[in-house]
């Protein structure tokens, strides 16, 4: 039997993805040839382009790899620090600076979960 080469898990407003769930949502087969839309409703990091360069307010330079990976170019852990400035990448530095002048990594995943529909980190403990 085929199996789809491509499959999207649609979770109910305000779920949380289960790994461990063998039953979770639906999914969608884009290639399917049934049509659907999607909305986007939040991106977090809207202004900055996968593989962008920045620095951060410590000084240290990050690759932005999607919305929740960052890899710092001295090989250490964590996230940057806001505000941050565009290095090199495609995303518009006046956007960058201006984004990140107030707020924090965990401000923006703060805003993610609540577009989502998830509860806060702290509310969900």
């Amino acid at each position: 039997m085929p199996r789809p080469s491509l499959s999207l898990l649609v979770l109910r407003a305000g779920e949380a993805p289960d790994a461990a769930a063998e039953f979770q949502g639906t999914s969608i087969e884009p290639d399917g040839g049934i049509p659907f839309t999607l909305e986007l409703v939040f991106r977090p990091y809207a202004f900055l382009e996968v593989g962008d360069d920045v620095a951060d307010a410590a000084g240290r330079a990050w690759r932005f790899d999607d919305p929740w990976t960052w890899a710092a170019y001295d090989g250490a852990q964590g996230v940057p620090a806001w505000p941050l400035a565009l290095l090199a990448g495609g995303a518009d530095p006046a956007a960058v600076t201006a984004a990140t002048a107030t707020g924090s990594h965990e401000a923006e995943v703060t805003r993610w979960r609540r577009a989502a529909g998830l509860q806060d980190d702290a509310q969900s403990r």
